[in-house]
């Protein structure tokens, strides 16, 4: 098979499954477009081995359009041209306006990642918080792997509203707090109410590339992989960027397959040792996914470590792994939207393995109910 057929499928699958579980007409329409043109193929398989070519093709274009390049094709971008949008396909503009810079398209696609920030996903991240808070007894150390700008990391100063069937149930957070986040809450499970404090005792993230917010073209790169239709991600991306000034994080250059047990040893002993990723670990190739696993349990031998992680697809499962004397047990808490727009707790089903990233030593499928 070709690696313009592959790349083809790739476009085909982002159209037919991403796009429309994400709410993007817009990218399901481009995406399959490009599946069947070899020019938009050719300039997408520039991309950075395990970089997602949709993605990568998709945030160089809208990287260029929010620096300022003026083209027509920017009608089709609410957070540049307002609410209404063409009546006309977005194609035609994407495809002309991919060739006229094509050079520059093509420097973006073979240099950048797609290191999404998705601050949403704190959602998801908080009750998974919440449990090992009450487990521990104790202060967090928050260890984030393949951390982007790391805004993750300061889950606990953004309000979360949790709503089902409209109504909210549940809030949690500070008044007035800079950054407001929501979900929805699917399916009969209860979803565990997080103390109303979880202390944190540090933030570490590490990552390949770390992203310094205070970089303005950092920031643009990160607004440049939102999808078009989800104009409130840009708003909570640059108010979650804001509170940076206020809770400092630490990010740390490096491989979390080689440099993680550095981390794990910095931890003072008094806090609970939490790692956690988000739609991370299928950038980490399989021998680097165990030597994560294999840091863990040598850590656990010291200590207790928690492993939290949404990671997987369609959709992502929230699991949480109990380390402890060198193995391993993983729960299943939840399924989830990868950009935390719902979360169905104790929903079953599907490859726990998969789910994780990380074969555990051994795995339970369904969430007990934690309430208490």
């Amino acid at each position: 098979m070709s690696s313009h057929t592959e790349l083809g499928d790739a476009f085909e699958r982002f159209a037919r499954v991403e796009a429309p579980d994400l709410d993007s007409p817009m990218y399901a329409e481009l995406a399959a477009g490009v599946a069947k043109d070899d020019e938009l193929l050719a300039l997408a398989a520039q991309r950075q081995r395990g970089q997602p070519a949709p993605n990568m093709l998709f945030g160089a274009a809208q990287y260029l359009l929010l620096g300022g390049v003026e083209h027509p094709l920017a009608a089709h971008y609410p957070i540049l041209s307002g609410p209404e949008s063409p009546r006309r396909p977005a194609f035609p503009a994407f495809r002309a306006f991919c060739l006229e810079h094509r050079e520059a398209v093509g420097e973006l696609i073979a240099t950048r990642r797609t290191q999404t920030q998705v601050v949403r996903r704190c959602t998801c991240l908080l009750p998974a918080f919440g449990l090992v808070h009450r487990e521990a007894a104790a202060p967090l150390a928050l260890i984030d792997v393949g951390a982007s700008a790391g805004l993750n990391l300061n889950f606990d100063r953004y309000a979360c509203r949790y709503l089902r069937a409209g109504s909210e149930v549940l809030r949690w957070g500070r008044d007035g707090a800079r950054v407001e986040l929501e979900a929805d809450l699917r399916g009969p499970g209860t979803m565990p109410a997080p103390p109303p404090e979880i202390p944190i005792a540090s933030r570490d993230g590490i990552d390949v590339n770390p992203i310094d917010l205070a970089d303005p073209d950092e920031l643009i790169w990160l607004r440049a992989l939102i999808w078009p239709e989800h104009v409130e991600r840009h708003a909570q991306l640059v108010d979650a960027a804001a509170e940076l000034k206020d809770s400092p994080i630490r990010l740390h250059r490096g491989d979390a397959s080689r440099d993680l047990p550095h981390l794990l040893e910095r931890v003072p002993a008094e806090a609970a040792l939490v790692v956690y990723s988000t739609i991370t670990l299928y950038q980490i190739p399989r021998e680097g996914r165990r030597r994560i696993r294999a840091a863990l349990e040598a850590r656990s031998r010291e200590r207790p470590v928690r492993q939290v992680a949404l990671e997987g697809v369609h959709p992502p499962s929230l699991t949480l792994t109990r380390y402890r004397s060198g193995s391993g047990e993983t729960e299943l808490l939840a399924r989830a939207s990868p950009h935390g727009w719902w979360i169905e707790w104790g929903a079953t089903g599907g490859s726990l393995v998969e789910a994780v990233g990380i074969e555990p030593t051994s795995a339970r499928l369904g969430a007990r109910d934690l309430r208490a």
